[in-house]
């Protein structure tokens, strides 16, 4: 019996043919995991400095001055946001005062409709004691 000596030519190519979206998906997956973290410290950031202002502020004004500074300090860092969502609370009743601001935000998926087809929403949330001794109080 004579055995024909089979060639290997070609094989690489195959695998490179199936193995090749499997690695550009995974890629796509780590960019847009990357996109999701640069995007929630952005928001931890506008949410940390919204408290803050808030608690530097006039009871009457936290709402309206946090608000603004989350605004502002999100369109300085750059996220693209479709929606934006500002809550403020004040806990009152212990000592000392707290004001809790939550920041959402539903991110842009240009460029990723593929790996993420619904909204994708991210929230941050800060707390800062209310300053008592303000000059303005």
């Amino acid at each position: 019996m004579m055995r024909h000596k089979r060639s290997d030519t070609g094989s690489i190519s195959v695998e490179m043919v199936l193995l090749a979206p499997v690695l550009v998906l995974l890629m796509l997956v780590v960019v847009h995991l990357g996109r999701l973290g640069a995007a929630h410290i952005r928001l931890t950031t506008a949410a940390d400095h919204a408290a803050r202002a808030a608690s530097l502020a006039q009871p009457r004004a936290m709402h309206e001055t946090a608000r603004t500074v989350a605004f502002d300090s999100l369109l300085q860092n750059g996220l693209a946001c479709e929606s934006v969502g500002v809550d403020v609370n004040v806990v009152q009743g212990i000592d000392p005062v707290i004001v809790q601001v939550n920041v959402q935000c539903q991110l842009d998926r240009s460029g990723l409709t593929l790996l993420s087809p619904l909204p994708r929403s991210v929230s941050a949330t800060s707390s800062e004691v209310v300053d008592r001794w303000r000059v303005d109080s």
